[in-house]
């Protein structure tokens, strides 16, 4: 079968929004599909001209036997009026026979409200997208694994259980890496490869798309160093990612990881990762530091105890400090992530968050604000109305609680939070002599440049797209 994986836009007939991350969870539903013997291509659309007509014109004269059309990658969203828009076109434009599927990182219960929300998709796969899709497009009439299908009653039929270890690595090559870039303060002078170790997260936190992926799973450490020697071998990677949402979930694993990086792994890999500040300790930031790791973000989203209670956090804020202070003495880059608008939150409490974060000392900071899908919301608080997801980091429905007046209000104390931490100038000062210290002076600098570009036009308003 000659099997299309689309990538939909955010936002349909609109400037385009240019991804940071490359989609993960597609290139490895790719190579599960060609495994299974189907020849496949992945068109992005996420980077070109977002017109509807030309999706659907170029998808039809491509005439694939099946389309499955992505609804959630990595750090993707799409949003259910610009889903069935492109499907509606698609199903005109295709022959009747040719069977299209919505697929992505859900469980059941969002595979249903995607049916419910998504009129012109019939079928929704759910589970891990690489088993449901080579299923579908094995038999795509059958009740396959992981699918919901429209009908009276919708017909739901439980995803596989996967083994991690079985999945074939992503199908690099049927991108450009060099289209995607992550953000600056999480560059490297090579080419970050993203890679997973595990898949889920064992904590509830309400606006977490992770959420959707019930449970924690994880690979063997033997099978993560296949994937990085093949990286090397392959793709010539000397940098990767770990995207696992919570990185070091399981310390035995990591510390394992780390004993065996440096003899086992490719020679001077250098890596980073995300993780929270309870699950990290100095020995086991010391051993990451000693098996190549250089830069963790650590999601703090708030310092307000009402804050993270209300977002489901399972944080103790009491952690935070010490996290930071122990991973910059092993010698790598904290970044702290912060979120604007939680339930529970005030202004003023997320000022006392702001001027805490900035004397804890981490080497930067990302603000985002609390974008989540309707069927999340917590109460009390509401959802802006209209989709906009070309004006955030992230896809969804802006959420305001009670302890703000609305969108606009959230925006600009994003922006005010920006411009506080970035534009001191002993952050300045000290920043410029860290990077004249390293040894990519350059390579330092240029990155230095782009960060601050891009934190001066969130700090001025500017629309990134």
């Amino acid at each position: 079968m000659r099997v299309l994986l689309l990538l939909p836009p955010p936002v349909l007939d609109a400037p385009a929004v240019h991804p940071r991350h490359p989609p993960l969870y597609t290139l490895s539903t790719a190579a599960a599909l060609r495994e299974a013997g189907h020849e496949v291509r992945v068109a992005d659309e996420h980077l070109r001209d977002p017109a509807t007509a030309r999706i659907v014109a170029e998808t039809a004269a491509d005439e694939p036997d099946v389309v499955l059309v992505c609804q959630n990658d990595y750090n993707r969203k799409i949003e259910p009026p610009v889903l069935d828009r492109l499907v509606a076109g698609l199903r005109r434009a295709l022959p009747e026979a040719t069977p299209v599927a919505a697929y992505g990182r859900l469980d059941g219960r969002h595979a249903r409200a995607a049916l419910r929300a998504v009129p012109s998709v019939d079928v929704v796969l759910y589970g891990e997208p690489e088993l449901s899709a080579v299923a579908f497009a094995a038999d795509p009439a059958a009740a396959v694994p992981g699918s919901v299908r429209r009908g009276d009653p919708v017909v739901d039929t439980p995803p596989a259980r996967v083994e991690l270890d079985a999945l074939p690595f992503p199908a690099w090559d049927l991108v450009d890496i060099g289209d995607y870039g992550f953000s600056p303060h999480q560059e490297t002078p090579h080419t970050v490869y993203p890679v997973l170790a595990s898949r889920g997260c064992p904590f509830p936190c309400f606006y977490c798309e992770v959420r959707i992926r019930p449970g924690w799973i994880g690979r063997s450490v033997d099978s993560v160093l296949d994937e990085l020697n093949h990286l090397r071998a392959v793709r010539g990677a000397r940098a990767v990612f770990f995207a696992d949402p919570t990185f070091g979930v399981d310390r035995g694993w990591t510390l394992e990881l780390c004993r065996r990086l440096p003899e086992e792994g490719p020679a001077d890999l250098r890596w980073s990762c995300m993780s929270r500040t309870d699950r990290v300790d100095p020995e086991l930031l010391q051993a990451m530091a000693e098996a190549g790791c250089w830069n963790i973000l650590f999601g703090v989203e708030s310092l307000n105890p009402a804050a993270l209670a209300g977002a489901r956090k399972n944080l103790d804020p009491a952690t935070v400090e010490p996290a930071i202070r122990a991973a910059r003495e092993a010698g790598i880059e904290v970044i702290a992530s912060i979120m604007v608008g939680l339930p529970g939150d005030t202004v003023a409490g997320f000022d006392d968050t702001l001027e805490r974060l900035i004397a804890m000392g981490p080497d930067y900071a990302q603000f985002f604000v609390t974008q989540i899908t309707p069927d999340a919301a917590p109460d009390p608080g509401a959802l802006a109305d209209g989709w906009d997801g070309s004006r955030y980091d992230f896809f969804g429905r802006v959420y305001v609680p009670d302890g703000f007046r609305s969108a606009e209000q959230l925006a600009e104390l994003r922006r005010r939070a920006f411009r506080r931490f970035y534009l001191r100038p002993a952050y300045i000062a000290a920043t410029t002599r860290r990077l004249l210290r390293s040894g990519e002076v350059g390579a330092q600098l240029a990155r230095a440049a782009r960060g601050g570009l891009l934190a001066a036009r969130i700090a001025a308003g500017e629309r990134l797209s």
